[in-house]
């Protein structure tokens, strides 16, 4: 039934190709490339590295020495096992691939004189890590090898600039335990862990770039914000850090416009129930160090008034991102605080 090989043609084969097979096979195998969809997982590195565990999803190449009929590609299948020619049913599941060799060479051993079994890994898709918020390709990527917070977040086309929070969340949840109650009940325990990584350190702890795990989930929020309009040299968003001031974000706006009038800067601040209250602040005083600073908040709106213009009621109608202008109409509001 097989092509048994002859005795010393195997050994002077093996011979001739021992250096290619102290080497693990897998390391051979070319990637697919970038961006490759593979049910709904977008597919970064195909090829799997020499100390990557198989699972569920991957593809497997399987090649045995002058035997074609037992050489083709095989899919791990959700119980981690393979299907292959003669030998039925093989568990490969939580395998590197040089392991999964040796596990076959050992079966076919059983059919063949001195089989030589070659096993690369096509393509994997049971390690993944999902990337979401501020990226421009958010989504599930399928990855090999060791993969870091940083080249996850680059798989996903990096930060938005402007938009994206350097406070990045990463979601780590570990295998699920089972144990048994003392009646035999069976009981899964699973322990999510929930980081938060300020990637403004990362020069000084480089340690911050966290080892991906299978299943982890980074979050990538989108950043806080004020917005300035009126005589400022800069109108628009700007970022809002931690500890901010208006005095800070006035100056990340290029300053005060000539015609400012600093007097009665008006703080539009958003509450709880969605309306705007106003803050009426001497921001001249400020700036002279004659009047406390005024921390801000997200999504604060300034609105910097010219000299000679009374802006009593100011409301705001609408922003536009794109053309950094706000429109504002006569409205009564409240004035809540005069610094």
């Amino acid at each position: 039934m097989f092509a048994l090989l002859p005795r010393h043609s195997v050994k002077l084969m093996a011979a001739l190709t021992g250096l290619a097979l102290s080497l693990p096979l897998c390391a051979q195998w070319k990637p697919a490339l970038p961006g490759v969809a593979h049910s709904g997982i977008t597919q970064i590195y195909a090829g799997g590295g020499a100390a990557d565990r198989i699972g569920p999803g991957d593809l497997l190449d399987i090649r045995v020495y002058a035997q074609p009929q037992l050489s083709s590609e095989a899919r791990v299948g959700s119980n981690g096992a393979i299907n292959l020619p003669f030998i039925g049913a093989v568990t490969v599941g939580g395998q590197t691939a040089e392991q999964i060799q040796a596990q076959l060479t050992g079966s076919y051993g059983r059919v063949l004189l001195h089989p030589i079994v070659s096993v690369g890994v096509l393509e994997v898709n049971s390690r993944h890590v999902a990337v979401n918020g501020e990226v421009p390709h958010p989504g599930v990527f399928a990855y090999s090898g060791r993969l870091t917070l940083l080249e996850a977040i680059s798989m996903a086309g990096g930060m938005v600039p402007g938009q994206a929070d350097p406070h990045i969340l990463l979601l780590h949840t570990t295998p699920a335990a089972l144990t048994h109650s003392p009646n035999g009940t069976p009981n899964f325990h699973v322990n999510s862990v929930l980081q938060t990584i300020d990637l403004n350190h990362l020069a000084q702890d480089p340690n911050l770039n966290r080892v991906l795990h299978s299943g982890d989930i980074v979050e990538v929020p989108r950043a806080h914000r004020v917005f300035i309009t009126g005589a400022v040299r800069g109108n628009g968003a700007v970022p809002l850090r931690p500890g901010m001031t208006l005095n800070e974000a006035i100056s990340e706006a290029g300053g005060y416009a000539t015609q400012a009038s600093t007097g009665d800067v008006r703080i539009l601040r958003l509450e709880p129930s969605g309306a705007r209250r106003q803050i009426v602040v001497d921001a001249g005083a400020i700036a002279s160090n004659h009047a406390p600073d005024i921390p801000l908040k997200p999504d604060d709106i300034i609105v910097v008034p010219t000299s000679g213009l009374k802006l009593v009621g100011l409301g705001i109608l609408d922003f536009f991102d794109g053309a950094g202008r706000w429109w504002v109409q006569g409205k009564a509001l409240t004035t809540v605080g005069m610094y």
